[in-house]
């Protein structure tokens, strides 16, 4: 057996082969990937199951990556032997043009007992909001040592296992604590995905944004000037799992006649271009602006702050056909300066006065009730979550609708409450369009 094994490994490989040692055993796998037709050196091996690695990975701020996102704007196709990708997830880079990207073929060989991944950790560079990539990806060590970093908050054991280039072998026997809620399943939907009231075969395409004119910089946290209106908001942020969409939070909000103020990150909206179609005919739902990345705003540098609400402004109007008016901040971390900036850029800061709590996979759906309708008061602004880290948002939303308006409140999006208190309206008067007060 030994003598075979020295058999092996003394006649040459084809050139597009590699051979690796993992644990004593040898394992002869393909140099590289090509991705849009550019060889990237595969530099990864993994040892886990595959809801180990997204669960960590998703824990870690990546995000389960959907390469169709836009039919009219394929990107190019990533392969190793003719194969896509069995898992692709992509992490916000440093500057809000990069993504981090990871892809992971399976192979048949297990280790250590468990399943086993060839991969390539990439840095995608050039990238702009509702475009196709012009710059293909490039392998980047910064690239793979994010990932080691986020694979490490899991990690059974990490080591290299060849050089030049460098392929790194991790074995990664379950994820960090609370990660694997982070990929909760929820209940097998017996209706269909909400559609849009019209078809669109046509590409997306980025439209100018009008000019616009700088605003006040007050931060908004409660208006009670406007009488008894009660504003319900609800995040789509591109973070954690911020691929995900739970539709039955806007299945119910329909099913009430519940106006509601949404918002969305720019890059949630370019993975849900479907479900932006849906939002943006339904005049119960006005569309405000929760930066493009997600990131911490008060951290970043103002040239930052500015493109994150600008990209978003650019692609929201885009797929709405109307400007936002109003700016949330991610983490709801906000200071004088960021709103200063949002107020250059048109934007109003909007907070909120009290949190639902709905992220928190503790509080029952009885208790998410009972909270907002304790603690709601004429001119509140309650912020809630649409992209499914809210645990029980859905099933507690119909009650929390009645309870509020059992007491006399009226139901408002966040423009028309302001547009109240600037007018000192009382709740039952006419406020605009139809959707914006129920």
């Amino acid at each position: 057996m030994l003598f075979a094994l020295c058999l092996l490994f003394s006649a040459p490989l084809p050139p597009e082969e590699r051979a690796l040692v993992v644990d004593g055993r040898p394992l002869v796998v393909p140099r590289t990937a090509q991705v849009g037709g550019v060889p990237l050196a595969l530099d990864l091996l993994v040892s886990a199951e595959e809801r180990a690695i997204v669960a960590t990975l998703v824990h870690r701020a990546w995000t389960p990556r959907d390469p169709a996102v836009d039919p009219a704007h394929p990107e190019p196709p990533a392969l190793l032997a003719g194969r896509a990708p069995d898992v692709e997830l992509e992490h916000a880079g440093a500057r809000i043009d990069e993504r981090y990207r990871l892809l992971l073929w399976r192979l048949p060989e297990r280790l250590r007992g468990l399943p086993s991944w060839l991969g390539v950790a990439a840095k995608q560079s050039g990238i702009r909001p509702l475009l196709p990539h012009k710059q293909p990806p490039a392998s980047a060590h910064d690239a793979l040592d994010r990932v080691l970093a986020d694979f490490s908050f899991g990690l059974s054991q990490s080591r290299t296992v060849a050089i030049s280039p460098r392929v790194t072998w991790v074995e990664l026997v379950e994820p960090p604590p609370g990660a694997e809620d982070l990929l909760f399943d929820l209940p097998p939907s017996s209706e269909p995905p909400l559609q849009p009231q019209e078809r669109h075969d046509e590409p997306v395409l980025l439209k100018p944004l009008p000019s616009y004119q700088p605003v006040e910089a007050g931060i908004i946290s409660r208006l009670d000037a406007g009488g008894r209106r009660v504003a319900l908001t609800f995040d789509a942020c591109s973070t954690l799992d911020r691929s995900f969409y739970d539709d039955r939070v806007t299945r119910a909000l329909m099913r009430t006649n519940t106006p509601a103020t949404l918002f969305i990150s720019g890059r949630w909206a370019e993975t849900h271009l479907r479900q932006m179609r849906v939002l943006a005919q339904n005049p119960l739902f006005e569309i405000a602006n929760h930066s493009y990345t997600h990131p911490h705003m008060t951290e970043v540098p103002p040239e930052r702050q500015r493109e994150e609400l600008l990209w978003t402004q650019q692609i929201l109007y885009s797929l709405t056909g109307r400007i936002p008016r109003f700016f949330r901040p991610p983490y709801g971390e906000v200071d004088p300066e960021l709103a200063e900036q949002a107020g250059q850029t048109g934007l109003r800061t909007v907070e909120f006065d009290f949190p639902s709590g709905d992220p928190d996979r503790h509080i029952t759906r009885d208790r998410l009730i009972a909270w907002v309708l304790a603690k709601a008061r004429p001119g509140s602004i309650v912020v809630m979550h649409m992209n499914r880290r809210g645990w029980h948002t859905a099933e507690a939303l119909p009650e929390i609708v009645a309870g509020l308006r059992s007491r006399g409140f009226v139901l408002s999006q966040v423009g028309a409450m302001v547009e109240a208190a600037r007018a000192g309206a009382p709740p039952s008067d006419p406020t605009g369009r139809r959707g914006r007060d129920r």
